[in-house]
């Protein structure tokens, strides 16, 4: 039996299969509560159950570099990227996908009631293409899971390594929680490309709130100096703790060519005497 006669019947009945399954989608709701609306599931169910189609009536193995399925491809990924996107897990979106099987399964028992051996041919065949649609849904799932993890990881560095200017030609940068090298590499570019922008004679980096600092962030930090030295800058280092302090030293490396103070509050007072600027406290006289 050839695969034309094979899917006469599920094609035939495509749209009594398909009622049947987005209507199971919406009542059980398979993809949580309130994340999509129902006219949502019914397009994503669509969709799904097209390319299922599409894979069915295919007479060769099923590769998806194939030029035959790269529309299926996209939507399987389209789809995927959604569910990624709403917060839905892997499991959730090929347990969509998976849910369709049993709406198949039920209507091939009903057509080969009399031929156990087509019925169980069926069965493997229409689980096979569904098994794969669900694998690359889930695989292309953790791929854009992982892109948008590492997207959101980006943009917490940004806001975690914030350049502020705090008066004309002084610039801050507090830093808080694990100063690793990829962290403080992302310093140093951004706070060179700020103090070029904003024409300022000094930067203070303010560690108060770093725990650790090994010998790759202390090397940086020296880079950063040498490299704000190199743009007509200067660099003043505050917030060394003790135990930070006694790491440095015992890891021999040597940040006797950068300003240091113990706290920030020194280093904005030395940073306005650099800039020739003079504080002084007003006396109200009543």
């Amino acid at each position: 039996m050839n695969n034309m006669n094979q899917n006469a019947k599920i094609i035939e009945s495509r749209e009594k299969i398909l009622e049947k399954w987005l209507h199971e989608l919406n009542s059980h709701k398979l993809i949580g509560n309130g994340i999509f609306r129902e006219k949502e599931i019914e397009e994503m169910g669509r969709k799904i159950f097209n390319t299922f189609l599409t894979m069915l009536q295919l007479n060769s193995e099923i590769n998806w570099e194939n030029g035959e399925l790269m529309e299926a491809s996209r939507i399987v990924e389209e789809f995927s990227k959604k569910m990624a996107t709403r917060g839905q897990t892997p499991t959730v979106a090929t347990n969509f996908i998976y849910s369709l099987k049993r709406i198949v399964f039920e209507f091939l028992q009903d057509c080969y009631k009399d031929s156990q051996d087509l019925l169980n041919k069926e069965i493997l065949r229409v689980s096979d293409i569904l098994d794969k649609i669900g694998l690359h849904s889930f695989n292309y799932f953790v791929h854009e899971r992982e892109e948008i993890i590492k997207v959101q990881q980006e943009d917490m560095m940004e806001l975690s390594t914030p350049v502020i200017k705090i008066w004309d030609g002084i610039l801050a940068v507090p830093l808080i929680g694990t100063l690793d090298s990829k962290r403080t590499q992302l310093v140093m570019e951004k706070l060179l490309e700020t103090i070029v922008n904003t024409s300022s004679k000094v930067a203070i980096v303010d560690i108060t709130g770093v725990g650790t600092v090994d010998t790759l962030v202390a090397n940086h930090l020296i880079k950063t100096a040498a490299a704000t030295k190199l743009i007509g800058a200067e660099i003043i280092i505050t917030g060394i703790s003790p135990v930070i302090a006694q790491t440095v030293v015992h890891l021999g490396v040597d940040l006797s060519g950068i300003i240091t103070r113990a706290i920030m509050e020194d280093g904005i007072k030395l940073a306005m005497e650099m800039c020739s600027y003079k504080v002084v406290k007003e006396i109200n006289s009543i």
